[in-house]
């Protein structure tokens, strides 16, 4: 019986460990996502900083595919403010992708206003994936340290 009780509360325990080392797991792959994202959106706002923005189409999609893996992957993960920051970037991400597409269509650069918009939306985009690494790596600090 004794035995029965010990085995019963090891398993407990092992379960436990288990779903917690799964969570940290986790945790780490969704800030190692928005790392990722963060550096593919200094990219594009460089590209875009140096009047390139027809070069920014395959790294504006490529955030944006990761944009939706984020939002869709770790949906109970992220707080409500990281998802609305995460929905806002995808908002601009996408209006950023349909000026660039719309004026390679054209075959015509952006005028200077027009630059000027899109270096804004790039640098807005860049500093949400920055401070949603940084709220990423803190809430992993926490959990280390609870």
């Amino acid at each position: 019986m004794i035995a029965t009780i010990f085995a019963v509360a090891y398993a407990r325990s092992a379960s436990t460990a288990a779903k917690q080392a799964r969570q940290a797991v986790l945790s780490n792959t969704l800030r190692e996502e928005i790392n990722i994202a963060g550096k593919v959106a200094t990219e594009i706002t460089g590209l875009i900083e140096r009047g390139k923005p027809e070069l920014a189409i395959l790294p504006c999609n490529d955030l944006l595919d990761r944009t939706l893996t984020i939002l869709h992957g770790w949906d109970s993960d992220l707080s409500r403010t990281s998802k609305d920051n995460c929905l806002n970037a995808k908002s601009q991400l996408e209006s950023l992708l349909s000026e660039i597409s719309r004026l390679a269509a054209r075959g015509v650069g952006p005028a200077p206003k027009q630059l000027l918009i899109m270096q804004d939306s790039c640098r807005k985009i860049r500093d949400i994936f920055v401070v949603e690494h940084a709220s990423a790596m803190k809430k992993i600090d926490e959990a280390e340290n609870a």
